[in-house]
C-alpha cells in the first residue's frame, strides 16, 4: 500500500477512484473492472549487475543489464582483487520494461558466497519466476560457493532441473552413440546382405509418389508393382485395389527443323534457303499406374534383419501411456490395422493409430515413433523434400532414444529398423539427423516427465482424500 492510494501490480490508483458495488463482478477501480485491473500486469525483465565495490556501487566499476550468469561471472573474474578495498559483488535486478527507471535490485553473491537470506527483504525478486531461474543458474554455476541461508524450494527445484538437463544431454549423446554402433553392427551381419539383395528389387519412389501413397493408404509399409511382387514370389490378393501413382511415360515425336552450324546459325543451301532436317524429340510425360502394399499380397516371406515385434511389460505402463497421450497434440486410438503395420500417423486427419493387442513395450515404442513423425514431419510445407528413408530413420531413432531414457530397451527392433531404412553403411540419414534426433527426444522427454509428475501428484492427492474419507467413516462408526 502507498500513502496516496492502492498499488496493484505497480498500477497506482488513488482511493477516490474506488467505486463501490453490490457484487464483485460490478466492482470497478479507476474505471476498470476488477478482472481488467488484474490483467494490467507490467512486464518484468531480469538481469544481473556486477559491482567492483558491493558496499558502494558508485565506487569503481559498475556493470548494469548483464544478460547471463556466464557474462556476470566473467566480468567479476576480471575485476582486480582489492583495488577499491571493497568486495566485488553480483546483483540481480527486476526491471519494469514499460518504465526502465523502476526496478528492484539486490546484491546476491560474491566470489565465494551466495546470500539467500537477502531474498526475504525483496519479495519482488524472490517471487519472480524468471528471477528464481536466474538465481538457480547462478547457484549451479558456482558449485564451490558457500550458501548463506536456506535455498527456497522454488529455486532448489530449478537448480535440480538445470542439473537434470545437463545430465540428460550427456545421456542422450551416450544413447545415440550406442544407436550408431548398433546400426553399424547390423550392417556387418550376414542377414543384412540378404536383406539388401531383396530390397534392391523394390522401386524407390519420388517424394510426390510417396505423398500419393500416404494419401490413399496411410499404413502402407513397402510397395511394389503387380509384376514386381510376382517376380519375388508373392501375389496380389484377389479384390485388392491398386494404389495409384505416377510413372514416367516418355515418348518421341518427329520434328522438322533448321540445320544449324557450330555457332548455332542456320545452314543455307545453294539458293540461300535454310537447310531442313527431321529429328526425334523426346517428350517427358507420365501415366497413372498401380502399386500394391505388402499387406495386399500373399506368398514367400521376405527376409528380415531383426525381430518382428518387441515383447515385454513397461513399469507403470498406465501412467506412462497416459503421459504420452497428454503430451501428444493429436488424438491417439487403437484399431485393427489391416496392413500389418504397428501404427501410423495420418497427416490428413491429424491422428495417430496404433495396432491393438501389441505388448506394452511395442505399444509405447510405436506411439513415440508416430509422435516423432507428427512432431518432425507434419510441417505443413507442401514443398517438403525430405525422403521417406530420412523420416523413418529420424522417427525410429527418437523412439529408441526416448525409450532408452525410461529404461525400455528396443535395440533388437530399432537397430535393424534404422539399418533397413538407411541407404548405405555410411548411415548418412542418421548422421545428418543426430542433432534433430537429440533435440526432439529431449523436448519429448521434458514434456512426458512433466505430465508424469502431474499424474503422480494427482494420484497421490486422490489417495490422501480416499484415506481421509476412510478414517472419517471409521470414526463415525
Amino acid at each position: 500500500m502507498r500513502r496516496d492510494g492502492f498499488a496493484l501490480e505497480q498500477v497506482a490508483l488513488p482511493v477516490s477512484e474506488v467505486q463501490y458495488a453490490k457484487t464483485l463482478d460490478e466492482l470497478r477501480i479507476g474505471g476498470f473492472q476488477v478482472a481488467e485491473v488484474a490483467q494490467m500486469q507490467t512486464q518484468k525483465k531480469v538481469s544481473f549487475t556486477v559491482a567492483e565495490c558491493g558496499e558502494f556501487h558508485d565506487m569503481g566499476e559498475f556493470h548494469e543489464n548483464v544478460e547471463s550468469v556466464k557474462e556476470a561471472l566473467a566480468i567479476l573474474g576480471h575485476i582486480p582483487e582489492g583495488r577499491m578495498h571493497g568486495v566485488p559483488a553480483i546483483g540481480i535486478r527486476v526491471t519494469d520494461v514499460a518504465q526502465p527507471e523502476v526496478y528492484t535490485e539486490v546484491d546476491i553473491a560474491t566470489a565465494k558466497c551466495i546470500d539467500m537470506e537477502v531474498l526475504g527483504f525483496v519479495p519482488e525478486i524472490a517471487e519472480n519466476k524468471a528471477a528464481q531461474f536466474a538465481l538457480a543458474e547462478l547457484i549451479h554455476a558456482m558449485p564451490e560457493a558457500e550458501i548463506r541461508g536456506e535455498i527456497p524450494e522454488a529455486i532448489h527445484k530449478k537448480v535440480q532441473m538445470i542439473e537434470s538437463r545437463e545430465k540428460q544431454a550427456d545421456q542422450l549423446k551416450e544413447i545415440t552413440d550406442k544407436l550408431e554402433q548398433g546400426v553399424a553392427d547390423v550392417f556387418s551381419s550376414d542377414k543384412y546382405k540378404q536383406f539388401l539383395d531383396t530390397m534392391a528389387k523394390f522401386p524407390r519412389y519420388s517424394v510426390n509418389n510417396n505423398i500419393l501413397i500416404m494419401m490413399q493408404k496411410p499404413d502402407a509399409q513397402i510397395c511394389q508393382s503387380f509384376t514386381g511382387w510376382k517376380e519375388m514370389g508373392r501375389f496380389v490378393k484377389k479384390g485388392e485395389k491398386g494404389i495409384k501413382i505416377l510413372a514416367p511415360a516418355p515418348y518421341t515425336i518427329q520434328k522438322e527443323q533448321n540445320v544449324l552450324d557450330e555457332k548455332g546459325s542456320p545452314v543455307l543451301d545453294h539458293d540461300g534457303e535454310p537447310l531442313r532436317e527431321t529429328v526425334e524429340v523426346k517428350i517427358n510425360a507420365f501415366k497413372v499406374v498401380n502399386t500394391f502394399d505388402i499387406s495386399q499380397t500373399d506368398g514367400k516371406e521376405l527376409p528380415s534383419i531383426g525381430v518382428n515385434e518387441l515383447t515385454g511389460d513397461v513399469e507403470r505402463y498406465q501412467t506412462m501411456f497416459e503421459a504420452l497421450k497428454q503430451s501428444c497434440p493429436v488424438p491417439i486410438a487403437f484399431e485393427d490395422i489391416p496392413s500389418g503395420a504397428k501404427g501410423y500417423y495420418n497427416k490428413l486427419e491429424k491422428r495417430i493409430a496404433l495396432q491393438e493387442g501389441m505388448s506394452e513395450v511395442q505399444t509405447v515404442k510405436t506411439l513415440i515413433h508416430e509422435m516423432a513423425h507428427q512432431k518432425l514431419h507434419d510441417t505443413g510445407n507442401a514443398a517438403d523434400s525430405q525422403s521417406r528413408s530420412s523420416k523413418e530413420v529420424e522417427a525410429e531413432s527418437v523412439a529408441y532414444t526416448v525409450c532408452q531414457h525410461y529404461g525400455i530397451d528396443t535395440s533388437d527392433y530399432s537397430f535393424s529398423y534404422v539399418a533397413g531404412w538407411s541407404e548405405g553403411k555410411e548411415m548418412k540419414e542418421l548422421k545428418a539427423s543426430l542433432d534433430t534426433i537429440r533435440r526432439a527426444a529431449s523436448e519429448m522427454i521434458s514434456s512426458i516427465d512433466e505430465k508424469m509428475e502431474e499424474l503422480v501428484t494427482q494420484k497421490t492427492q486422490e489417495q490422501i482424500v480416499e484415506a481421509s474419507v476412510s478414517v472419517e467413516n471409521v470414526t463415525k462408526t
